[in-house]
């Protein structure tokens, strides 16, 4: 088949890499290259610099909608335009020519929005997935054309997640792609949302029980990163499990655990400030923490 790609985020790499080995990939759009860190250095979308290290026909835009793309587009003779982690919306005249499928990272209707998988650990979803749908005028709204489901790790992280899916997600799409799928509709009245996270929303309330501050730290790991000053220490904690003991809010206890509102966390691994990521054993061993040091949220 003749596929165009439309796709930013990491997310998608998995099946674009997928679809160039097995169809004809004559495009891949992405976003305009950005301009990030201490020195302003220009860096590509991860789906645009592999498109075009692999010699396939990149166009760069902000605007997918606009006339240059819309006549390019129209000039392909497509069989099927895929998305994946694009972050722009698709006027009807992009979409109607051809089949127009989106790969989302969650069991549709259930988050919807910009950050499933970071929504399904912090909620402590057992379970997450994939949806292939249409694309719908309403955000993430279309027929379901094929769904697959997988238990969420008790340790594992949003980033974990992230990668797993990404790669059932690639396997998924081919399946659909040469399927004749004509697609669920989806209830409506299990909807739920999973709102753009900022830097804002990472801050853990250690007052909360031991299981709400666990999925939080892991469904915000690796970004943006929960922060605990622990002991006069900035340090970005990676992954933690919810455990039973309990002592004052904060409290490092005797079993290595921080205690919280009911219950405690057990710290696997977390990143202080200037040095690199490492158990909390060898935090403790170096600092020199001991039992009733304290811990707080750090903005």
């Amino acid at each position: 088949m003749r596929i165009l790609f439309l796709g930013s985020g990491e997310f998608g790499l998995p099946t674009l890499q997928k679809l160039a080995t097995s169809h004809e990939v004559v495009g891949v759009i992405t976003s305009l290259d950005k301009t990030a860190g201490r020195n302003r250095k220009t860096t590509p979308t991860p789906i645009g610099s592999w498109a075009s290290e692999n010699g396939l026909n990149v166009f760069k835009t902000d605007d997918v909608n606009e006339p240059m793309i819309l006549e390019s587009v129209a000039d392909m003779q497509l069989d099927a335009m895929v998305v994946i982690a694009f972050g722009q919306k698709l006027s009807q005249e992009l979409i109607i020519k051809q089949r127009t499928m989106n790969l989302h990272a969650s069991l549709l209707p259930r988050w919807r929005g910009a950050s499933p998988i970071n929504a399904a650990v912090m909620h402590g979803d057992a379970c997450s997935g994939v949806s292939v749908i249409t694309l719908a005028e309403k955000m993430d709204a279309g027929l379901v054309l094929g769904q697959v489901s997988t238990e969420i790790g008790d340790a594992e992280t949003a980033g974990e997640l992230h990668d797993r899916l990404s790669h059932l997600g690639a396997q998924l799409l081919l399946e659909v792609l040469a399927g004749d799928s004509s697609g669920v509709i989806q209830d409506e009245s299990l909807v739920t949302y999973a709102p753009k996270l900022s830097r804002s929303d990472a801050i853990v309330d250690l007052s909360k029980d031991s299981k709400t501050v666990a999925n939080t730290i892991r469904g915000l790991s690796p970004w943006p990163g929960c922060h605990l000053n622990i002991s006069g220490v900035d340090c970005k904690i990676l992954n933690a499990i919810a455990k039973e003991s309990s002592g004052t809010i904060g409290e490092v206890l005797a079993d290595g655990t921080v205690a919280t509102g009911t219950g405690s966390i057990e710290i696997l691994s977390m990143k202080p400030a200037g040095s690199k990521a490492m158990s909390w054993k060898d935090f403790c061993n170096g600092r020199d923490i001991s039992v009733g040091d304290m811990c707080k949220a750090q903005p």
